[in-house]
């Protein structure tokens, strides 16, 4: 009789713990079901893509001395995908033309460059201060390249 009790005892702990798991298991999947919901019913955002420029690293400087112009030449280039990192000054303003500058024996970002333009004035210079893949000095005629 005493085993039996035991049996007894064992078996109903037994099937309590199943009951238990299995009811921890319902609350689980109701759970998983509520935050389901709550993200449907949350509104969408959506996700904007900025657009990176990936062509080359480019320099342009002002080489005509009119005050804007290698912002407004650096504005024109990073519209069409061009990475501009330096706007600067050049050595002079006397440059009599606008000038494309690779630095690279790999002349494609310069002459993509001088597509965009509209010039054929494309030399490759090498220095051993190689910081970008090209430099654009401007010239007098800089507003007719950006309109």
């Amino acid at each position: 009789m005493g085993n039996a009790i035991l049996l007894f005892v064992f078996l109903s702990i037994f099937l309590s713990a199943i009951l238990i798991g299995r009811a921890g298991d319902n609350s689980a999947a109701e759970q998983t079901t509520a935050v389901q919901q709550t993200v449907a019913t949350q509104p969408t955002i959506p996700t904007q893509l900025s657009i990176v420029p990936d062509i080359g690293s480019i320099e342009v400087l002002n080489g005509c001395g009119v005050e804007g112009a290698a912002n407004r030449m650096a504005e024109l280039l990073r519209s069409k995908q061009f990475d501009v990192k330096n706007i600067d000054n050049a050595s002079s303003w006397n440059y009599p033309f606008t000038l494309v500058v690779s630095r690279s024996k790999d002349m494609t970002v310069a002459k993509k460059i001088a597509r965009v333009l509209k010039t054929d004035r494309v030399i490759l210079i090498r220095t051993n201060e190689q910081t970008y893949d090209v430099t654009v000095i401007i010239g007098p005629e800089f507003g007719e390249k950006i309109l």
